[in-house]
């Protein structure tokens, strides 16, 4: 008797221990992950430096009556928002092409999985609800991996440094 995969219930649901297994999938793209995070980092710290920059400009600059420290604090708070300008478009970049990438292997290896499935299979499961599951899953996947890791790391590098910077 043959098992069906779309009934196994051998991982519990909504347990983000389940996404260990895509670890894997972004091993061939290790590069361009650390990249991603080299980025993050970045970017993450070129917000905290905007308050920064600008504390620097009112301290310094306006409140002093000084000029040329005020001209100072303009050019230091430009090259900040250039610094996170470069760094965003290179998280984006990065973060979409390996989401990308990993949701390509893995709609390749289900794929190779279904077409090497037992054709007792197909007699009990309609293709329509096979293709369906695969076409909603691996959109939910790109996302996960494309977006909201990426997010989540971000704001939680915010929320550190935010609260490191009061203290």
């Amino acid at each position: 008797m043959s098992r069906n995969p779309a009934k196994d219930t051998s991982l519990p649901k909504g347990k983000l221990t389940n996404l260990r297994y895509l670890f894997s999938y972004l091993r061939p793209y290790k590069r361009s992950v650390y990249g991603a995070t080299l980025a993050l980092i970045v970017t993450s710290s070129g917000v905290l430096g905007i308050g920064r920059a600008l504390q620097y400009l009112v301290d310094e600059g306006i409140a002093k009556g000084n000029p040329e420290l005020l001209g100072n604090g303009y050019v230091i708070l430009l090259g900040v928002v250039v610094l996170l300008a470069v760094a965003t478009y290179s998280r984006y970049l990065l973060v979409s092409w390996v989401g990308e990438r990993v949701v390509a292997d893995i709609r390749r290896d289900v794929f190779n999985k279904v077409i090497s499935m037992d054709t007792t299979y197909f007699e009990t499961t309609r293709t329509g609800d096979i293709l369906s599951r695969i076409t909603t899953d691996t959109t939910l996947l790109q996302t996960v991996v494309g977006s909201s890791v990426s997010i989540f790391l971000r704001n939680t590098l915010l929320f550190t440094g935010g609260v490191t910077m009061l203290a």
